[in-house]
């Protein structure tokens, strides 16, 4: 968990890889499919309360590591590794959906052992839980929402995909007839809820996202013209819902901005607020002799 912390915190890729293979969380997971699978309820409810406990221990290891880490805010939650944790997407269902019928299949067949480091990457659940903690400490519960979604998304996938893939390489609870096709309804339904409910938080999620990057464009697009307009050269632009901030350098002070505002609230479709940050640029010359 600290690995992951100090990997997100510095931004660095292999960091959090090497968090990844140290995972904790894979074997009650797996634990919890076969319990569901061979009709355990004691096994289940130790599984489920082991991801519990571990759960909240590492979104609170994570926020009390960012306490002392000597990292300064603006510094962390730029992080691309980090913000990446607070971007679900459609596609990471699939990929928890794929490890877990992986990790199921290393659990049954050992000759396939070697593929486990793989699946523990491709699972990827450390960084989202690390990632919770970590936005918590900084004051963005909304990021931090985003990454409980990767979490238990990533939860969910693994655990109905590997309940689906040891029904189907033959374990079977010494029940009766009766009993096992409950046993196998059971999972059958736990996949379709899956199917059902997943998908419309992170299809809404990867909408906003598409939104977002889509008003950025326009934005920036307008922002551009107007400041070439006024002899100006735009820098950077930052839109947070209805604020728009840009940045912009040249050696004349910028236009009125109410214009800009007009514009660029009919192209987002709603009212905007616009901040305009200029610095002023200086010619030096001279001549030689």
């Amino acid at each position: 968990m600290l690995i992951a912390v100090l990997g997100l915190a510095e931004d660095s890729a292999p960091v959090v890889i090497g968090a990844m293979l140290v995972s904790p969380l894979t074997t009650p997971l797996l634990g919890l499919a076969a319990g569901l699978v061979m009709g355990w309820p004691r096994r289940q409810l130790e599984s489920l309360a082991i991801l519990v406990v571990a759960t909240l221990g590492a979104i609170g290891l994570a926020w009390l590591a960012l306490k002392v880490i000597p990292e300064p805010t603006a510094v962390t939650i730029q992080s691309q590794e980090l913000l990446a944790r607070t971007a679900p997407r459609l596609i990471d269902l699939g990929i928890a959906i794929v490890a877990g019928a992986a990790g199921a299949y290393v659990l049954v067949r050992r000759e396939a052992i070697g593929a486990l480091p793989g699946v523990a990457i491709a699972v990827a659940l450390v960084p989202p839980i690390s990632t919770v903690g970590m936005t918590l400490e900084l004051g963005r519960a909304d990021l931090a929402d985003d990454a409980l979604l990767l979490y238990l998304t990533n939860l969910a996938g693994i655990v109905l995909a590997a309940s689906l893939v040891l029904l189907i390489v033959g374990m079977r609870p010494q029940l009766a007839v009766d009993n096992r096709r409950r046993n196998r309804v059971r999972v059958g339904i736990g996949a379709a809820a899956l199917a059902v409910c997943c998908p419309y938080p992170l299809g809404a999620v990867t909408a906003d996202r598409l939104t977002e990057a889509v008003d950025h464009d326009d934005v920036t697009r307008i922002a551009r013209g107007w400041a070439a307009d006024a002899g100006l050269e735009l820098g950077g632009t930052r839109v947070d819902g209805d604020s728009i901030h840009l940045d912009v350098s040249g050696p004349e002070r910028p236009p009125p901005v109410g214009p800009l505002a007009t514009r660029l609230g009919d192209a987002l479709e709603g009212e905007v607020d616009v901040t305009v940050d200029w610095t002023k640029q200086r010619v030096l010359r001279a001549t030689s002799g």
